[in-house]
């Protein structure tokens, strides 16, 4: 038996920088949200200071550390088959994964924003957007809903 490899990302996270710390994000959140079917070979976890990547051992996979002011994440307890982790929410994993995709070339976080896209809700897309200053990010995403 191996953990997802978000769980083990989480794991990994939290060994390093405390309990309730790490915050899944990006593809990885979508994941543990259920909007990508397929684990990929890295795992994007928001972190307080650097950290370099850590490749695991029992396969082909790596952790990559974001420095980012996890406390302004909009983030969420979800279970993982390790216990419970913090991750994005759904408004907040759609608004980084448009980010980080601004001319949607990466087929599985655009596969992500439609499957969580009309889950999410606008007014807090829109707060995130503006506490954050992703405005243009979310308009990108209203374009994008039917």
């Amino acid at each position: 038996w191996r953990p997802s490899l978000e769980a083990a990302a989480a794991g990994i996270a939290t060994a390093v920088f405390g309990d309730r710390v790490p915050v899944l994000m990006g593809k990885s959140a979508a994941r543990v949200h259920r909007a990508l079917p397929r684990a990929g070979a890295e795992a994007w976890v928001a972190v307080p200071r650097a950290h370099r990547p850590v490749q695991l051992v029992d396969r082909d996979a790596v952790v990559r550390f974001v420095r980012r002011d996890v406390a302004s994440l909009d983030a969420t307890l979800v279970s993982t088959d390790l216990g419970q982790a913090l991750a994005t929410t759904v408004e907040q994993t759609v608004l980084d994964l448009a980010r980080s995709d601004p001319r949607s070339a990466d087929p599985d976080a655009q596969e992500a924003i439609r499957a969580l896209l009309p889950v999410s809700d606008p007014q807090v897309l829109g707060r995130l957007a503006d506490q954050q200053r992703m405005r243009a990010t979310l308009r990108r995403l209203e374009a994008m809903r039917p």
